[in-house]
């Protein structure tokens, strides 16, 4: 079909491409050719909607200047009177929008050279997680039904990014890497509405809501093989806390600051049969008495009597903990355990890291956390609330904390003593055998 409108330059035709379903308009303004989809399946009502775009490109082909505006002054009142598209009636006539995955690199590039505005001086790290945030993002825009990382920025709208935070969430990702991604899209999102390409922000909290998460935790326990992987690799390590900092807190159960507060001072009776650790729980204010378990009392006799004063894992790394300096724990403990293939020593590693997949800030199954989880899946019944702090509604009403008896510290330490520091023989011998 061909339809001419005024004598005009432009013509209109309609055609079904091969294997499709609904039917197409092909037309040209001023020497650029268009091609539409009418959405239609029925070949009349196709020819209608062909019609009325012929009447509009005999305008824009006009030689006429005045007949151009017009036809602009129309778009803008007709999309100005939808309620659905009322945002969009300020943005028809202007220079054509770059796409999503333009504009997002673009951004980066800025930050990366130091020259996106209140991006300046980010650190590399910095830098490379937002890149990742950024990759992750336009991966999920390519995989929609429409490809929304290539085509206009003002496609993408609050459906789609909400869709992505759910994908990060089923991938895996901690609350606080949702909240970090979210808030780097909404801030270059944010730098599109300053200069105008778009009318509001797809990604602030007003269009997309607050967002909520599971209370439970996403980090794992780990298994045998990971424990006896992971103390193998600390014993490796140049740093030389690492294996003590492991040990602490497996046969504790408690979390980094509080490791980091313990002191050779609140051990007790360290050559006794029930050697302790007095410590109270930063988080909880749990005033805790917590046997040492017999391998944990072989790695600190290592230790030369005359220098047991101070900080258990050192001054050094301890102090620059609590100087908020916590990366110089945290960052060895991330790059150790990014370097043992935790993944493949378990049967459905979901929450893992894959190949290419980015760092391991938030994202992982596994952290030093995990120690805590894997202590308390060795304890029972009372045993395992009290040495994770956790109080009854009677203890935290009068404030207060049960008190460990001379034999229940013994049970205790018995369970304790019974965390394994290695496989089984028989399951290391399954594994060899798959592995040959």
């Amino acid at each position: 079909m061909k339809t001419k409108r005024r004598g005009r330059k432009g013509e209109v035709s309609l055609f079904k491409p091969p294997g499709g379903t609904t039917w197409w308009i092909r037309y040209s303004t001023n020497g650029k050719q268009h091609r539409t989809n009418t959405g239609h399946t029925n070949e009349a009502e196709a020819r209608i909607f062909a019609a009325n775009v012929a009447r509009m490109t005999g305008l824009a082909n006009s030689d006429d200047l005045d007949e151009k505006r017009r036809l602009l002054d129309i778009c803008r009142e007709i999309i100005a009177s939808i309620p659905e598209l009322e945002a969009e009636a300020a943005l028809v006539g202007r220079a054509e929008l770059p796409t999503t995955r333009d504009w997002f690199t673009r951004e980066l590039d800025a930050m990366r050279n130091n020259t996106a505005g209140d991006d300046r001086a980010v650190k590399a790290t910095s830098v490379d997680r937002v890149r990742q945030v950024i990759d992750d993002f336009l991966a999920f825009l390519a995989t929609q039904p429409v490809n929304l990382a290539d085509v206009a920025i003002n496609r993408v709208g609050p459906a789609d990014i909400n869709g992505f935070l759910s994908d990060y969430k089923a991938k895996g990702y901690s609350g606080s890497s949702r909240k970090f991604a979210l808030a780097r899209i909404r801030a270059i999102f944010g730098h599109a509405v300053d200069k105008s390409l778009l009318m509001v922000n797809p990604a602030s909290v007003r269009q997309v809501g607050r967002l909520r998460f599971d209370a439970a935790s996403i980090r794992q326990a780990f298994n045998t093989r990971q424990i006896a992987a992971v103390m193998e690799a600390a014993k490796k390590a140049p740093e030389t806390w690492l294996l003590r900092s492991a040990m602490l807190a497996l046969f504790t159960g408690q979390r980094a600051g509080d490791i980091m507060r313990m002191k050779w001072e609140d051990v007790r009776d360290f050559n006794s049969p029930l050697p302790t650790i007095h410590l109270v729980q930063q988080k909880t204010g749990s005033a805790l008495v917590i046997p040492i378990a017999d391998p944990l009392r072989r790695e600190l006799a290592k230790v030369p009597a005359k220098e047991r004063t101070g900080d258990l894992l050192g001054d050094k790394v301890a102090a620059a903990y609590f100087a908020k300096y916590r990366n110089l724990f945290h960052r060895p403990w991330r790059t150790l355990l990014n370097g043992v293939d935790l993944a493949g020593m378990v049967d459905v590693p979901t929450l893992a890291k894959v190949e290419g997949n980015g760092h391991g800030r938030t994202r992982f199954a596994w952290t030093f956390h995990s120690w805590r989880h894997t202590a308390a899946s060795y304890l029972t019944g009372p045993d395992a609330h009290y040495l994770l702090g956790h109080r009854t509604a009677d203890e935290k009403r009068l404030g207060t904390t049960a008190e460990y008896r001379h034999a229940d510290l013994l049970r205790l330490k018995k369970q304790l003593d019974q965390i394994p520091l290695a496989p089984a023989e028989n399951v290391t011998e399954i594994n060899r055998a798959a592995e040959a």
